[in-house]
């Protein structure tokens, strides 16, 4: 295998901060934030709103979040954006009437709309500008428009799009229409203007309460959403403590349940299940393929029987011990794995006094439910469409308890501070990338872009491997000999996600990695 530098060089810092996002007009938002002497999070809100507009089908304003905040001593925060089911979701209801699962799209996938509260909360609690402030980027690119890129055509002008288009014909009244887009053609989104016009006027709770939330839900529920005001109302962004475990001498923090954060701390910890003792017959330096897949499936047991609401996910003190893990998997086998999997928009931020952000939102699935509020500018993500009618304790669908998220944070701390931060979109492939990253990095010893750049391996559910065309050739043989099937998808795919990545040596410099796999963008700020 030859190194990988095919794309683009490293970026750096030693006296600047930085941002990281899956589009250049994210990305310089958050620059000029800090640039103007915004922190971390202030440039992680402007970012992150930006992005909102700039790859409306990956994530927006009717959509949710999930976060880390970690401060210049090292503290870590979790910022839970996620909603909850409406009060008036009754699972047996739609079982009496013929239901056997949540519908892929719709309005019965709809939850609380979480990102706008998470990005006024979160300001408040750790940011130093103004709401109207952090939003005036996402406005103008509203208001302007923002030309397609590759990103955005290959989707506009895909299957996807116009199956989407077939069941929910406004979103081609709000973008474009399936098949005519453009490389370079200007998408405007008036109606997400004047949403964002108003929060910047009357703050995030405008979107909750008040003539704003009034407008947009009477729209929603014309179309069959079961959200009420009440449910609107209630709703406010959890800070909790993260997950964290021991790694290579440093902590490995990822966001707890409701989010698979879990997993990606238990494949830390499984780390010694999966010694890389076979790396090398197999042509990886770090990697064996068949031990990492026994480490990930173990991981996902774990995954799959308590990433659910905080309020029903009582986690054993000892989950994330090794021998613990190993028993949750072996009980686990033979129940079906949590699938299915949607899109996601991410960004990472470090300023110049050493705080940090990961920051992740999304409607899950392409243009989520596919409901729509043309007036506001809003598609309502359909988060909840992974929750069960079976009434299962952890997994079933349950009025006012929050669904399960594939949303998948990461910040790596040592003594001193941040050494990372980290995210990608890839639904269940995200926490799978991020380990990978990390491997790659601190122990292969690439830098960030390098460690983004290599090639990834990747499995869901199922026997099947899904293995980018840059990987060792000898894995083919070695995993079809133990039983699984292999899929080739091309040296450089979106199904491995779309990484951000920022690394803090100890003397501050600051080293940025952007994925070539998706439009991502390392700015220095």
């Amino acid at each position: 295998m030859t190194a990988v530098l095919a794309h683009r060089p490293v970026v750096m810092t030693g006296h600047r901060g930085m941002v990281v996002a899956g589009h250049h007009l994210a990305a310089d938002a958050g620059a000029q934030m800090l640039q103007s002497g915004g922190n971390a999070m202030d440039a992680a809100i402007a970012a992150a709103a930006t992005l909102a507009i700039a790859v409306p089908f990956m994530n927006g304003i009717g959509g949710d979040a999930i976060s880390l905040w970690c401060d210049s001593s090292g503290t870590v925060e979790t910022i839970n954006g996620s909603g909850r089911l409406p009060a008036a979701f009754d699972a047996q209801a739609l079982v009496d009437d013929g239901y056997t699962a949540l519908p892929a799209t719709g309005p019965l996938t709809v939850s609380v709309p979480g990102v706008v509260a998470a990005w006024g909360e979160a300001l408040e609690r750790h940011g130093t500008r103004s709401l109207a402030e952090v939003l005036q980027p996402a406005i103008d690119a509203a208001e302007r428009g923002v030309p397609a890129d590759a990103t955005s055509t290959t989707f506009f002008n895909g299957p996807v799009y116009a199956e989407l288009c077939r069941d929910h014909p406004e979103l081609a009244e709000m973008f474009v229409p399936p098949g005519t887009c453009r490389l370079g053609q200007v998408l405007r989104q008036p109606g997400a203007a004047r949403t964002l016009r108003h929060l910047a006027k009357a703050g995030w709770t405008a979107f909750y309460s008040g003539p704003l939330a009034d407008g947009w839900l009477a729209r929603a529920r014309e179309r069959g959403v079961l959200l009420s005001p009440e449910d609107l109302a209630a709703h406010r962004t959890e800070f909790q403590a993260p997950l964290g475990v021991p790694w290579r001498g440093m902590t490995l923090h990822a966001a707890p349940p409701n989010s698979q954060g879990l997993a990606l701390v238990a494949l830390a910890r499984l780390e010694e299940d999966a010694p890389g003792a076979g790396a090398q017959a197999s042509g990886d330096p770090v990697i064996d393929p068949l031990a990492y897949l026994a480490q990930k499936q173990a991981a996902f047991a774990a995954r799959d029987r308590w990433c659910a609401d905080p309020a029903r996910a009582d986690l054993p003190a000892d989950l994330l011990e090794p021998a613990a893990l190993r028993r949750l998997a072996a009980e686990m086998q033979g129940r079906p794995p949590v699938s299915g999997g949607g899109d996601t928009a991410t960004l990472v931020v470090a300023d110049r006094d050493g705080n940090a952000v990961s920051w992740v939102q999304s409607l899950f699935e392409e243009f989520g439910s596919g409901v729509t509020c043309p007036d506001h500018g809003l598609v309502l993500h359909n988060r909840a469409r992974l929750e069960t009618l079976d009434g299962d304790p952890m997994r079933g669908a349950q009025g006012g308890m929050r669904p399960f998220h594939t949303l998948c944070p990461a910040i790596m701390t040592r003594e001193g501070g941040f050494a990372m931060t980290l995210a990608t979109p890839g639904d269940h492939g995200q926490p799978q990338s991020l380990y990978q990253i990390l491997r790659r990095h601190y122990e292969q010893g690439l830098d960030v872009q390098q460690a983004v750049e290599w090639p990834r391996l990747r499995h869901d559910t199922g026997d099947t491997v899904l293995l980018e065309d840059r990987c060792p050739e000898a894995w083919d043989a070695a995993l079809t000999a133990e039983g699984w099937q292999v899929s080739r998808v091309g040296p450089w795919s979106r199904l491995m996600g779309g990484a951000n990545v920022i690394s803090r040596q100890p003397d501050g410099l600051l080293m940025g990695g952007a994925d070539p796999r998706r439009s991502c963008y390392a700015v220095v700020g």
